[in-house]
């Protein structure tokens, strides 16, 4: 019963190869079966893909010469708006005011059910003005750093000019003051020479003016260098 079922048993099984591929002279024969096999086996696959392309291609086709011819008589619908008085071409309504091309179709082709594809907008227009908001707060942090930078810079030039002044204004006293000095100074040294013949440089009381005259080399310090 064995030995019949192994006869019976098809050549092209992977058990037969599998037996077959111990004898080493017809090693080269199996090798070409089995790539013959799995060549077919692509083949088929790739039919059965175009295949299917094929057909979702010509459902489009026939969807879209149907939508494009114009209703006939055949078809109840158009039938009785003839018996109606509609003719092909006009608008609809009893005025005449409505509309003449037929609504457009639009097919859904996508997997997702209805009102996904508002929810993906207003998700993504949420998502965009979260973005704008990010961005204009960004802007608007840096525009304060920088006014922020411009009053510490200004301040800092304030500070300094005020520094500034104050050292002129130093200067000033210093030199309206040794003014003031030396003209105190001219005039007791004026007085003293005029009213009691006395020189400070020299530290000497003259008997009078001509003795002061002769005797004292000046009136100022730097005549007594």
């Amino acid at each position: 019963m064995k030995l019949n079922m192994a006869e019976e048993e098809d050549y092209m099984s992977d058990s037969f190869i599998n037996v077959q591929e111990d004898i080493r002279p017809g090693l080269p024969m199996l090798r070409q079966i089995r790539e013959a096999r799995r060549k077919e086996e692509k083949q088929q696959e790739a039919n059965l893909k175009n295949r299917q392309k094929s057909l979702k291609e010509e459902e489009q086709e026939r969807r879209d010469i149907g939508l494009k011819n114009a209703l006939g008589c055949e078809n109840k619908g158009f039938a009785l708006l003839q018996k109606m008085g509609y003719k092909s071409g006009q608008a609809l309504g009893k005025s005449g005011g409505g509309i003449v091309e037929p609504i457009p179709l639009n097919i859904k082709t996508g997997k997702s059910g209805i009102g996904h594809e508002a929810s993906l907008k207003r998700k993504a227009e949420e998502k965009l003005e979260s973005y704008r908001k990010k961005i204009h707060m960004k802007n608007q942090a840096e525009e304060k750093a920088a006014e922020q930078f411009r009053m510490r810079l200004k301040n800092k030039q304030d500070e300094m000019k005020l520094e500034g002044d104050l050292r002129r204004s130093q200067r000033a006293c210093q030199q309206l003051d040794a003014q003031k000095v030396l003209e105190k100074l001219q005039i007791l040294t004026s007085y003293l020479r005029e009213e009691h013949l006395y020189c400070i440089w020299c530290g000497t009381a003259y008997e009078d003016k001509e003795d002061l005259s002769s005797n004292c080399p000046g009136p100022t310090s730097a005549d007594h260098d």
